[in-house]
């Protein structure tokens, strides 16, 4: 009698990944200051995405309005505008 193969575990793609929460709201990628991409804006995930693949010095900012708040994400995932000095 033959014997019976087992599946194979998947592993985990989700291991290691940071979960960046999606609040509803828009956000664009700034290097020194300037939008470099977002146009009208991109969730959150994809603007950290976005940024982490430019070159350094790329952030991202909130948009609010016909402005934006620069910050980053913290380690919980969710979007923390820099303090004014």
């Amino acid at each position: 009698m033959a014997e019976k193969k087992k599946n194979a575990k998947m592993a985990n793609r989700n291991v290691g990944v940071e979960v960046i929460k999606d609040d509803g709201d828009k956000y664009v990628v700034l290097r020194n200051g300037a939008k470099v991409y977002g146009g009208r804006g991109v969730v959150l995930a994809e603007a950290v995405r976005l940024a982490t693949s430019l070159q350094e010095g790329a952030g991202i900012a909130k948009i609010e309005g016909d402005s934006w708040t620069p910050g980053k994400v913290d380690d919980a995932g969710e979007f923390v505008a820099f303090q004014a000095a």
